[in-house]
């Protein structure tokens, strides 16, 4: 103990004499253990933190497995038959629940007695997003209200499920954390439900953020063998004692052969995947793989500065071989010499820890600040936590090795008649030391070329997703989501009615150039159904054709900018009591009628719930995105809205200038016709773009920070190795040009060292680099990567920077005296 107390003090003392190399392998160790410290909050905060409630691991979601290729194909929810058929049969759960997590409900501003007063006051319901839930729901994960009770086992039954259960956030905000609420009624959907208890506050589930649970009521209806094609159930099961997940998968995947046995029509190739409830809201958030590719930037950044502050202390080391040869001379051992090298390189990271974890503290409150993009990651709390500080000390332990092994080993083998002999170039470095020191600049090029492709290639790929043709024309675009409820809104025809009286009010909008209402906005997601095309084989339910969705009203192609390529598009003759039509998109064209004349062609929806009918195609319109970030092309069907209208649909206004000043207009025309009636997501299509777009922008910028900084800490390295090589080649520099080299012959001698170093390091760089495109394919579905460019200019880029930073210290090395360079010997 003592002899490290010695050491310390040796260390700090030998820092504190040079106060300019300390300070910079101090900020330089900082930056790379800031920026590390930095992401790695994220990753605390969305991989490593322990849901709510006891032994979540314990706890199973099960999904099904869609057999057709595509994002997250294993992670689709359960149809009610086969929870009530999985729940009955299983034997490897103590009990299973059911849970609808993303329905939304109208809570009106009665029974509103303390908080959001504007809201309240305004007179303006507000769209909530819903759980319905299994009674069992909140016990399989072992959790408790703060305020109340959960779900009584009856009350999943049709009269007794008009109960609620507040989330914490909503409680507070809307309520005023008003305790005396339990047991008073709130008006949700037009309906009087009783509030029988609020969750605590750390109650969340990564990625699902409802603001309040009603029981899950199932019908009859939902047992039918019609049910199985409605997917819409996620299952949370807790595993029996003894039984672990692998027995779990295999009873389930038993059980999904036996559904597909029973049911070919609806679950042929269907499968099943169980997960722990960790790992499944961990995959079923996405941030997994871009959170490892953050991860891998900032540990090359990390690498790439260890490197330098690794270089800085062998430059020391040189500078200081007398002195080690004397230490050894006069019997310290070589460990000992080690020890104490180590040491230094400890002190030197754990001040840059220090100021690395300060750093780190506005990193994440600049993160904090900027992710708000949706509700899923506002609701993660980013903070300096225990894991990010345990973190941040490990990764200063690492550098510390990293930066000081390498030197002290290579100073611990001094030759000490040499270095005593030799008065001036005995202490400047050997061979073996340039050759390290050439090895670690050259492998700071090599991880920076590599870091600045797979940017390139990433900022690239997601440029030309986001600045793609969509297919329709967002700008000058209003939208707002609707959802009829089933008390006021009984019936198909009252639903039509109300799209056909709120357009009718929003077109005589000042600045109004046209009203339209959709299932689903453009390239913004929409269902798929199966179909049959009359004249072609009559496929088995599960090998028929697929295609998205979408019932719009009349305006809709006009509003939304999709342009009509063959016939008509929709008339008001095309009702309910007319012949059912259909509009069909290009890609529906080529890839289901083989590229064939498509006008006048029947086919038929399979429509869960409607009475299969063929419709005739009357028009083809323009390929629309199903998404802003889908680079693909899939096959479209929309049909009228008068003859197949839905509950659930967006409005979309187009303005004649910007869209967002229509807003409040909006919301008066549909409150003057239903006050009870509340609108979700008033935004610009463009903004709706955005949002779905999440944090790209500012993980890219990041992406592009750490490749920047990478670039500039190897341009670093670079200038500190080849200054270093003329600093110590000076008396044979002086000897050359004694000898008759001119000023450009040693300008060039100089340049060609940190142009051979540079070379070897792209060379590196450019062959890591290579499998990248297919790597990131192989990460991000949908995102198709090809820019040979950047093979060449990144190269390019990093040789001028090299020549940049190599030209200063050899023009340097031209102004060298001759003659004082000969007086050092």
């Amino acid at each position: 103990m003592e002899t490290l107390r010695s050491d310390l003090r040796l260390a700090i003392r030998m820092l504190l004499k040079k106060p300019g190399f300390t300070s910079a392998a101090v900020l330089t160790l900082a930056l790379g253990i800031a920026v590390n410290a930095t992401m790695f909050s994220m990753v605390s905060a969305f991989l490593l933190q322990r849901p709510p409630g006891r032994e979540p691991e314990r706890v199973a979601v099960v999904t099904s497995v869609n057999p057709a290729p595509g994002s997250q194909a294993d992670a689709n929810p359960v149809s009610a038959v086969n929870y009530f058929a999985w729940r009955d049969a299983n034997h490897v759960f103590t009990a299973t629940a059911a849970a609808d997590e993303f329905r939304t409900v109208s809570l009106s501003t009665q029974g509103s007695p303390a908080g959001d007063r504007q809201r309240a006051e305004a007179g303006q319901p507000e769209a909530l997003r819903a759980a319905a839930v299994s009674p069992n729901y909140f016990s399989i994960l072992r959790v408790s209200p703060q305020v109340g009770r959960t779900f009584a086992d009856s009350e999943d039954q049709q009269g007794r499920d008009h109960v609620v259960i507040l989330s914490h956030d909503l409680w507070e905000r809307r309520f005023g954390s008003d305790a005396s609420l339990l047991g008073r009624t709130i008006r949700l959907n037009r309906e009087n439900y009783t509030v029988i208890g609020v969750m605590p506050a750390n109650f969340r589930l990564l990625g699902l953020t409802p603001q309040l649970w009603m029981p899950l009521v199932l019908t009859a209806a939902d047992q039918t063998a019609a049910a199985h094609q409605d997917r819409s159930l996620f299952l949370f099961a807790r595993l029996k004692p003894g039984v672990n997940l692998e027995q779990a998968r295999a009873e389930f995947t038993t059980l999904a052969h036996r559904a597909e046995e029973s049911f070919p029509e609806s679950e042929k190739g269907w499968g099943v995947a169980v997960r722990t409830l960790p790992d499944f809201l961990v995959y079923a958030f996405s941030i997994r793989s871009g959170l490892a590719i953050m991860m891998t930037a900032v540990g090359f950044v990390l690498m790439i500065a260890c490197a330098n502050v690794a270089g800085l202390l062998l430059a020391r080391a040189a500078g200081r071989r007398k002195e080690l040869a004397m230490r050894i001379a006069l019997g310290a051992g070589r460990l000992r010499i080690v020890r104490q090298l180590l040491t230094e390189g400890l002190v030197i990271a754990f001040l840059g820890g220090i100021l690395g974890l300060l750093l780190a503290f506005w990193g994440i409150n600049f993160l904090r600040a900027n992710m708000t993009f949706n509700e899923a990651v506002s609701a993660v709390p980013l903070r300096l936590d225990w894991n990010v500080l345990l973190f941040a000390m490990a990764v200063s332990l690492v550098s510390a090795v990293l930066c000081a092994i390498a030197p002290a080993l290579n100073a611990s083998r001094t030759d000490v008649n040499t270095s005593l002999k030799d008065e001036s170039r005995a202490a400047s470095a050997g061979r073996s030391q340039s050759r390290l020191r050439t090895v670690m600049v050259a492998g700071e090029i090599a991880l920076a070329l590599f870091l600045l492709i797979g940017t390139g290639l990433l900022i690239r790929g997601i440029y030309l997703t986001e600045h793609q043709d969509l297919g329709f024309r967002p700008e000058h675009l209003l939208t707002a989501g609707v959802t009829l409820d089933p008390a006021q809104y009984k019936d198909v025809s009252s639903q039509a009615v109300f799209v056909r009286d709120v357009i009718s009010r929003l077109q005589h909008i000042p600045g109004t150039v046209s009203v339209a209402a959709a299932s689903d906005l453009p390239a913004a997601g929409s269902a798929s159904v199966t179909l049959q095309v009359k004249g072609q084989a009559d496929l088995p339910a599960n090998q028929r054709p697929t295609a998205r969705h979408a019932v719009v009203t009349v305006e809709f192609f006009n509003t939304a900018g999709i342009p009509l390529l063959q016939g008509r598009t929709f008339t008001d003759m095309d009702s309910a009591t007319a012949s059912r039509v259909v509009v069909v998109n290009q890609e529906f064209v080529h890839r289901h009628l083989s590229d064939q004349e498509p006008l006048g062609k029947q086919i038929r929806l399979d429509i869960h719930g409607a009475t299969p009918a063929w419709s005739q195609i009357i028009g083809v319109v323009a390929n629309v995105k199903a998404y802003s970030e889908e680079t693909r092309d899939d096959p479209e069907v929309y049909e009228a809205f008068l003859q197949r209208p839905v509950s659930s649909f967006s409005l979309m206004v187009r303005a004649s200038s910007d869209p967002n000043t229509l807003a409040s207009a909006l919301r008066n025309a549909v409150g003057q016709l239903d006050p009870e009636l509340p609108l979700s997501r008033v935004m610009s299509m463009p903004a709706v773009i955005d949002r779905q777009r999440g944090g790209d922008p500012l993980f890219v910028g990041m992406l592009g920070c750490f490749a920047v900084l990478a670039l500039i800490l190897a341009a670093i390295g670079i200038y500190g190795l080849i200054a270093y090589s003329v600093g110590q080649r000076t008396h044979e520099i002086g000897i050359r040009m004694a000898l008759g080299a001119s000023h450009p012959d040693v300008l060039r001698m100089v340049l060609w060292q940190g142009m051979k170093m540079t070379a070897i390091g792209a060379a590196v760089g450019l062959v890591l680099a290579l499998p990248l495109p297919k790597v990131f394919e192989a990460m991000f579905y949908g995102l198709h990567l090809s820019e040979p460019r950047l093979y060449f200019l990144v190269p390019v880029a990093i040789v001028i920077v090299a020549t940049l930073a190599t030209y200063i210290p050899a023009r340097r090395a031209t102004r060298v005296d001759p003659i004082a360079a000969l007086h050092q010997e």
